[in-house]
Order: C-alpha cells, then structure tokens, then sequence
C-alpha cells in the first residue's frame, strides 16, 4: 500500500511540474506600431520586450526604411516581406513591407529613428520619418 502512494504522488508530482512554466518571457510585451499607429512621447518597456516596426516598402523606387542611428540598448532584426499573388509567385516591382523588431537588452533611455530615404540622396529631408523615444527598465 506504501508503494502505491509513493508512486502516485509521484506521478502527481510529475504532473504539477509539467504544468509550471518557468520561462518569464510569457509576461512580455511586444509593442506593434506602423505609420498609422504612432508611438507615444515616451514608452515605457521592460528588459525583454519587442518593438515591432511594419512600413510599406518599394525598392524599386530606391526608397528603403533605413534606421537612421545605431541603437545602443536593443537588439535589432529587420525583414522585408514582398508581395505574393494567389500563385505564389512575386510580382516584378511591387512593393512590400519592412518590418523592424527590436529587443530590448538592457536598462536606459533610447531612440529609435527610422527614415524612408534613397541611399545615394544627401536630402535633409526623408519622404517618411517614425521616431520612438523609449525608456527600458
């Protein structure tokens, strides 16, 4: 009879401890902003949390999202997805969309700036321009 309780509560056991998670990064955030969906004055973010960027995007033209600054406290991805008609084939010259992702590293005050510039323009001026000023805790 002992050993029978022994192994169900060790099966028991078993069964709670598959059930915990131990990984933090279910409580983190990832916060999505686009053109339209600015970023406040200042976010406000924890040490593992994501920012992610989508913007259109036509090489063709020469225009690309470009990060203007080097970021100091994330850690930075950045993809270009093109469009894909049903036949899943890439239409020649249609545009597509950048998307950023940056991982907050470690404590401090940073800004993100992001420009849709021609590489080889020297103009003061981008066409398009998303900033986000950011404090990490």
């Amino acid at each position: 009879m002992k050993k029978m309780i022994w192994v169900s509560a060790l099966i028991l056991g078993a069964g709670f401890a598959g059930c915990h998670n131990s990984s933090s990064t279910s409580l983190l955030k990832s916060h999505e902003f686009n053109l339209k969906r600015k970023c406040p004055n200042t976010l406000v973010m924890k040490v593992g949390e994501n920012i992610i960027f989508k913007a259109p995007e036509n090489p063709s033209t020469g225009y690309q999202w470009q990060l203007m600054q080097p970021v100091k406290l994330f850690k930075s991805e950045e993809t270009y997805n093109t469009q894909i008609t049903d036949a899943d084939e890439q239409i020649v010259g249609a545009g597509g969309e950048r998307v950023f992702r940056f991982t907050a590293l470690k404590p401090g005050y940073e800004v993100i700036d992001l420009a849709y510039v021609r590489a080889w323009e020297k103009s003061n001026r981008p066409e398009q321009r998303w900033q986000c000023h950011i404090r990490i805790s």
